[in-house]
């Protein structure tokens, strides 16, 4: 990553490393936090520059990578946070879907929880916003709900590791009720779906938003630079397509109000909170936001 650097106030040399590799894989982890890196070769050392206005964020992000280097013995991979973060948000997921199939399944309190919880085109453009959030827990049969768990252990890992696990699970759980939001406004009003696939695909197209941000941060040109918002787009095609049952427009309005929180994530950078506390507020943000949706669901079945 060769940069040609004006010699401003603007930025400020964070530390100097021995060789250009290890430079530039602290550079792609600042970068993938959001922070604007610039790497200059010396005679004898490599310099890091931030800009000056975020030099204490971006040394308490070195100071966080290199107290995780120190735990695991080996350099974490370039521009990602320890993968253990994404996993406790992401267990919760398992329990929260496991439940809900078992309850549905189950007729768990005597309730149709299909009937409840499904995002029904003509409810939501009635007003009943909360199906949007309640029929990403609900699921078919166990084919449905572990096919959905395999795609979305994969992304919603990645991207942990990318925003952090509070702000991740919030920002897949609002691509997948956008997703489902825009979805009954273009369907006709007897539709009606089920299934957390919308927010998988919100996932990746978060993901493949912000990796394509990575790319323009790094000044690739042509075809490399979007190579990262194609790579998703494939996999939508390849994955979101299959099926009999297979809701297509969901899955591709999730994708695509992934592509919009991920720029607009892309586009605040440090202006938006990505340190511990701020974490655990977006994940309680995500329980509660949940939460709220099946509380007015049952409110409303009466």
């Amino acid at each position: 990553m060769r940069a040609f650097v004006d010699q401003t106030p603007t930025w400020i040399e964070l530390r100097e490393f021995p060789s250009r590799a290890e430079a530039d894989q602290y550079a792609f982890m600042l970068v993938a936090v959001g922070i604007s890196a610039l790497v200059v070769l010396k005679p004898v050392s490599v310099g890091l520059l931030v800009p000056l206005a975020e030099f204490e964020r971006a040394r308490g992000e070195m100071r966080a990578y290199d107290e995780e280097r120190g735990r695991s013995g080996r350099a974490l991979p370039a521009g990602f946070r320890p993968g253990r973060e994404g996993v406790t948000g992401l267990l919760a997921v398992w329990a929260i879907l496991f439940f809900f199939h078992a309850a549905t399944t189950q007729d768990a309190f005597g309730l149709d929880w299909r009937g409840i919880g499904a995002a029904r085109a003509f409810a939501i453009e009635g007003g009943s916003w909360w199906q949007t959030i309640t029929a990403l827990s609900l699921h078919a049969d166990a084919g449905h709900l572990l096919s959905n768990l395999a795609a979305g252990t994969l992304f919603g890992l990645l991207l942990a590791q990318v925003l952090g696990s509070g702000l991740t699970w919030l920002t897949v759980l609002l691509s997948g009720a956008l997703g489902n939001l825009v979805n009954a406004y273009l369907q006709a009003d007897s539709h009606a779906s089920i299934g957390a696939s919308t927010a998988v695909f919100g996932a990746l197209g978060i993901l493949s938003m912000l990796m394509l941000n990575q790319q323009r941060a790094n000044w690739l040109r042509g075809f490399r630079r979007w190579a990262p918002l194609a790579g998703g787009i494939m996999l939508l095609a390849f994955l979101g397509v299959s099926g009999e049952r297979t809701d297509i427009g969901a899955h591709f309005l999730g994708f695509a109000a992934g592509v919009a929180i991920g720029g607009a994530i892309a586009l605040l950078g440090e202006r938006v909170p990505r340190g511990r506390g701020a974490q655990a507020a977006y994940g309680a943000a995500a329980l509660g936001l949940f939460a709220l949706a099946w509380g007015l669901a049952f409110a409303a079945r009466g």
